[in-house]
């Protein structure tokens, strides 16, 4: 989205389309911020793209018979592929909240404390936005 020649990171009516598009657009990026409504409308939308077409290659595989192992691999690498593409657009979009409410990126890893660090940053991801002084702009040239 261009404001005056700028990048702006947020969407005007943030929804499932228009924020799971940024979380596409935005995939290997961290260095930028991410709205608290474009975040979990984002969310939900990978959520149900990614469950959508796990849940087609493990239809596929399912259904092939059992001495059949090149396609089940192949279905099985493409598995992996679209989890590893789906944590990774939400490590990287936790990461621009964080940058959104004043914190560092490397807040993430309270994610590696089990059941603790899950709700910590479900509470911090929930937190509203800090402009003042913010280290990140919402826009980038």
């Amino acid at each position: 989205m261009q404001i005056n020649g700028s990048v702006w990171n947020e969407s005007f009516h943030p929804g499932i389309i228009s924020s799971t598009r940024l979380y596409f657009q935005d995939l290997f990026v961290g260095a930028k911020r991410m709205s608290r409504k474009d975040f979990w409308w984002g969310f939900l939308g990978m959520t149900i793209t990614a469950f959508v077409i796990v849940g087609l290659l493990v239809f596929a595989i399912i259904k092939m018979p059992v001495n059949d192992f090149y396609w089940s691999s192949i279905l099985g690498v493409a598995m992996a592929i679209s989890l590893g593409y789906y944590w990774i657009s939400v490590f990287t979009a936790i990461i621009r909240r964080l940058h959104d409410i004043k914190m560092h990126g490397w807040w993430v890893l309270l994610g590696i404390i089990p059941f603790v660090g899950a709700i910590a940053l479900i509470v911090l991801t929930c937190l509203p936005q800090r402009d003042f002084g913010n280290r990140w702009p919402k826009q980038l040239n």
